[in-house]
């Protein structure tokens, strides 16, 4: 053996402190890792319960924002939320730029011909036009100093124009204290965020200086400490061409302990990471889920972020929904256009309701379902009716087949956390209404008898046979009148014209005949009937028709077809119950002239009226029907 030492146990000592000392070193630096994450709950909002929302601020290293948040779990009431969702919503900044105005900030550092206060109004412009919130959701306050140099003062104050601020900046010329009151205006900046009303919005403060009377100038324990107290990151733009090591020893006493971070802007556009920070501030992370409370109480809830966790409450109220039914008329009137309007034709056939959900917890839903019950029973609806912004839910009644009556209205909902509600019941009554048929003519009445005179002796016999001659007379005219009817009634039944019938209407041989044509379900021409008079009536009543039409649904007088001096023919409707239709079209009061080839119906009976030319003399007197008017 030679009388040199192993490597071998030497190099294991050795191996064995390094690993020693990086167990040692790991949680720390885990711990410094986790202590540069801050997470801040800034907002709740369960005004749409059971969605709630909760607003986010994630910062890591430096005060940027975190943009990876695939780590992120919810809880609510220690359950873990499986379906939460993340969005980034611009909520906007509140940033206070203080301007280290000291005898240097004059100065012309290069070629450029512009000074460190020239840079810096570009650089503040720059920001204004490209990361400034457009829609004036930031909030940018400058702090210089005053005129003696001895206080702090605001040059602009929660500005959110970004134009005013720019124009703030490039109109600012300083007279340089020989020492800026630099602590002093770092404090009122820290107290203006410290009091703004709204602490759910990111805070931060942005200094410019060259940094190297820093350390003669600040009280860093007090500084920083307030800082930290309200939440506010320090950031700081060097000025000058260069930065010292001194420079950036003073700096880091403000941005380490504030968790912000520094930049060397030798130039405007050098400042745009520290911009780029501040717009991302202004972007908050907005988690939205759906609660699993159904209970009135105080809900907790926590969000976890790797191994950071921030957690809060708030108080739920749960309450059943109101509901009630708003009917603009208690009675409703359905109307028909003719005296015999069916049911379902009267107007109006649907009638809109209004049903109003008032929620007594604050916290409006979904509904689930909703029940429209009219005298108890179930109305079918379409689909959910969906509740507008002011809880008004439309619901339509079918009323096409209730007849006059009064009914009882309900409305029953549920919502989609399953509470129940049922509305009073209301009451509206349905009137119906159709027009008065037509007077018919009334039948001849008896006149009262007239007493005769007193006679002489020996007249007295005349007026004992007065009342017999009269009553003979009456009988006569009766057995006349009805003989007349009856030989009408019976050749309206033959349909051919008998001797009795009124002579034919004398015509031109080229003249038309008028004929109407029984018409049957398929629409073929079965009976077909020459109308020979001047007027002529139909119906069901042989003793008061000339054409009998032997139908349960046609009238004793139901039409009447009347030829006038021009040739022209005209339907009249006799105050028939079913109506009397020309084409389909109802006829009313007045009368309707016709057309060859027109539709008539009377009852359930369809009839057509044609006009046909007369057969020539030689012609054999058969039933084909001759060459009809074009």
């Amino acid at each position: 053996m030679n009388g040199r030492a192993r490597p071998g146990p030497l190099l294991f000592y050795i191996a064995l402190l390094l690993f020693l000392g990086l167990v040692a070193i790991a949680p720390l630096t885990a711990q410094v890792e986790s202590e540069t994450v801050d997470l801040r709950l800034t907002a709740i909002d369960y005004s749409d319960f059971p969605v709630v929302r909760l607003r986010l601020l994630a910062t890591g290293k430096g005060g940027a924002p975190i943009s990876d948040l695939s780590r992120l779990t919810v809880r609510e009431n220690g359950l873990p939320i499986e379906s939460a969702t993340t969005t980034a919503t611009p909520i906007g900044a509140d940033i206070v730029m203080v301007l280290d105005a000291n005898p240097d900030y004059l100065l012309i550092d290069d070629a450029t011909g512009l000074s460190r206060r020239d840079k810096v109004a570009a650089a503040i412009g720059g920001y204004a036009e490209r990361f400034m919130n457009p829609a004036g959701l930031d909030r940018v306050s400058v702090v210089v100093p005053d005129d003696t140099g001895d206080n702090p003062a605001f040059l602009a104050t929660d500005l959110a124009n970004p134009a005013g601020l720019a124009a703030a900046a490039a109109a600012y010329e300083p007279i340089p204290p020989r020492v800026t009151p630099l602590n002093d205006m770092l404090a009122a900046a820290i107290d203006h965020l410290a009091a703004r009303d709204d602490q759910s919005r990111a805070g931060a403060i942005l200094l410019y200086t060259d940094g190297a009377r820093l350390d003669r100038q600040l009280d860093y324990p007090v500084l920083t400490g307030a800082a930290r107290a309200a939440g506010v990151p320090i950031f700081v733009a060097i000025l000058g061409s260069e930065a010292s090591p001194e420079e950036v020893t003073n700096i880091t006493g403000l941005t380490l302990p504030t968790n912000g971070q520094f930049v060397h802007t030798p130039q405007p556009e050098d400042a745009a990471p520290l911009f780029q920070i501040l717009q991302d501030l202004g972007r908050q992370v907005e988690i939205a889920y759906r609660s699993g409370a159904r209970q009135s109480g105080t809900q907790e809830v926590t969000v976890n972020l790797g191994n950071q966790r921030v957690g809060s409450a708030y108080d739920l109220v749960l309450e059943a929904p109101q509901v009630a039914i708003e009917l603009a008329q208690p009675i409703i009137r359905r109307a028909g256009s003719a005296p015999d309007t069916p049911l379902a034709l009267l107007q109006p056939a649907a009638l809109p309701l209004t049903a109003l959900i008032n929620w007594p917890d604050g916290q409006p839903r979904e509904l689930a379902e909703v029940t429209f019950l009219v005298n108890n029973a179930v109305q079918p609806l379409a689909t959910t009716p969906v509740a507008d912004d002011a809880g008004k839910v439309p619901l339509i009644w079918d009323i096409s087949d209730l007849d006059e009556g009064t009914y009882r209205l309900q409305v029953a909902v549920v919502d989609e956390l399953g509470f129940r509600a049922e509305s009073a019941p209301v009451e509206a009554a349905i009137e119906v209404s159709r027009p008065t048929p037509p007077t018919a003519t009334p039948a001849p009445t008896r006149g009262p008898l007239v007493s005769l005179p007193d006679l002489p002796p020996g007249d007295k016999h005349l007026a004992f046979l007065a009342p017999f001659l009269l009553a003979l007379a009456l009988g006569a005219a009766g057995a006349f009148w009805f003989s007349r009817r009856h030989r009408a009634a019976h050749r309206a039944k033959a349909r051919l014209p008998q001797s009795t019938a009124p002579p034919p209407i004398p015509r031109p041989s080229d003249r038309h005949v008028p004929i109407l044509e029984w018409l049957d379900s398929g629409g073929a021409v079965g009976e077909r009937i020459e109308l020979l008079s001047h007027d002529v009536t139909l119906g069901r009543a042989a003793e008061a028709v000339d054409i009998v039409v032997d139908d349960p649904s046609v009238s004793p007088l139901h039409a009447r077809i009347r030829r006038s001096s021009n040739d022209e023919y005209w339907l009249y409707d006799e105050g028939s119950s079913r109506g009397t239709f020309l084409n389909y079209e109802r006829l009313g009061l007045a009368p309707r002239q016709m057309q060859h080839g027109d539709t008539i119906q009377i009852g359930r009976v369809t009839l057509r009226f044609v006009m046909e030319l007369p057969l020539a003399a030689d012609d054999p007197a058969d039933d084909s029907p001759s060459e009809a008017m074009p």
